[in-house]
This record gives C-alpha cells, structure tokens and sequence, in this order.
C-alpha cells in the first residue's frame, strides 16, 4: 500500500488525535479515589482512618486520640492529587499510595492501613 506522504501525515494526525481523545476520557484519579472510599486501619497501631467523598472533594478523617482522658479527635484533611499522586496536607506532605491487588493503603511516613470489613449483623454461635 502506497500512500502519498501527505495522505499518510493525515492519518497520522487522526490517530493521534483520537489517542490524545481517549487517554482524556480516562479518569484514573477519581477511579482510584473511589477505591479508597471506606474505613482503614493500621498495621502499626496508628489512629484509624475514613476516606470518604464529599460533593466532589474527598476527604480522609484520621481519628486521633488526645488528652489525659484519651478522648477521640477526628481531623479532616483534603486528599488532593497531583501530577498523577495523590496527598493531603496536614502541615505536612503526606503521599498516599494504594495496592489494589492487596487492599493495602499506604500513607507516606505512616505505613501501612488495610480496609476494616464490614462485620455481619447477624452472627450465630453453635
């Protein structure tokens, strides 16, 4: 098959265009977002923590305990991405990055969370 050069520079163009199209029509970071959604617990006895949406934003809250009477302080952070990485800013940079063949999430210095299953509500003893 011959094609003129100028014939072959439009289709080149065409396809180009059509993958620059549907490399933007993925939605990667809300996709993985919407993975993230649920209750997490640590593997290292750090406080626990919910990831949740809220309108188009999504928020983790860590639960804190505080005081002398250890009294539970949640504190809710924005889970922002950039260039592809997700963070929240606490003060500080925290990276969060997720296994999904594991179901491990990991926040960037405090290890490692894996997902709290929901517990059935109607166990039975034998």
């Amino acid at each position: 098959m011959n094609l003129p050069k100028v014939k072959m520079l439009q289709v080149s163009k065409c396809l180009i265009g059509l993958a620059v199209m549907m490399l933007q029509s993925c939605d990667v970071a809300d996709n993985l977002r919407d993975m993230l959604c649920g209750n997490w617990e640590s593997v290292e006895g750090k406080p626990d923590v919910l990831i949740y949406k809220e309108g188009e934003a999504y928020k983790v809250t860590v639960f804190r305990r505080s005081g002398l009477r250890r009294k539970l302080k949640p504190e809710t952070y924005l889970l922002q991405e950039e260039n592809g990485n997700l963070f929240m800013n606490t003060g500080f940079r925290i990276d969060v990055s997720y296994n999904e063949a594991t179901d491990v999430l990991t926040f960037s210095p405090n290890g490692d969370y894996v997902r709290v299953k929901p517990q059935p509500e109607n166990q039975t003893e034998e």
